[in-house]
């Protein structure tokens, strides 16, 4: 297997991929965005495919538009080598693959009062204020040990403050 490289493209030689079928469901995602990449940087490189001169976003495209409201001038890329059939499944399977996990809310919990000290904003994290208080309050008190979830029979419980289900 060949070492991932990342390269740094100028903004302006980076292009949205035509049709790309992932939309924003939250208003205020592209906001949050922002936010989460001024607080850490521009961790995520964005995976690009290149044809003919033109490199075209295959995972990162909210992050990219993001990044250029933000003044970013170039971006760390991984780039996709590959057929152009074979790049925009690498699109979306990332998208794809997103669904496959879901929250240990007790455990999600236990790293947002963690971090909860004051000290960082937390909404850093992806989470809002509100959505921090509602898992915080509507879990009770548990020790992560004591959800032991293979003597329970699993279901899914959804949290009447926040939506957020989980599987209890």
């Amino acid at each position: 297997m060949d070492k991932l490289k990342i390269i740094y493209i100028p903004a302006d030689n980076l292009h949205p991929l035509p049709g790309n079928p992932r939309k924003t469901k939250d208003p205020d995602a592209f906001d949050k965005l922002k936010k989460l990449i001024e607080a850490h940087g521009f961790q995520n490189p964005l995976q690009v495919w290149k044809d003919g001169g033109k490199y075209y976003i295959l995972c990162g495209n909210h992050r990219f538009d993001a990044g250029k409201e933000l003044g970013l001038t170039e971006f760390p890329c991984l780039e996709y080598k590959g057929s152009r059939e074979e790049a925009l499944a690498r699109a979306i399977s990332d998208n794809k693959s997103s669904e496959w996990t879901e929250w240990d809310y007790p455990l999600l919990k236990d790293l947002l009062l963690t971090i909860d000290s004051g000290s960082i904003d937390i909404e850093i994290t992806g989470f809002d204020v509100e959505e921090v208080e509602s898992l915080i309050n509507y879990f009770p008190e548990l020790e992560s040990q004591k959800n032991d979830k293979s003597t329970k029979s699993a279901k899914n419980i959804e949290c009447p403050k926040c939506g957020h289900s989980f599987v209890e």
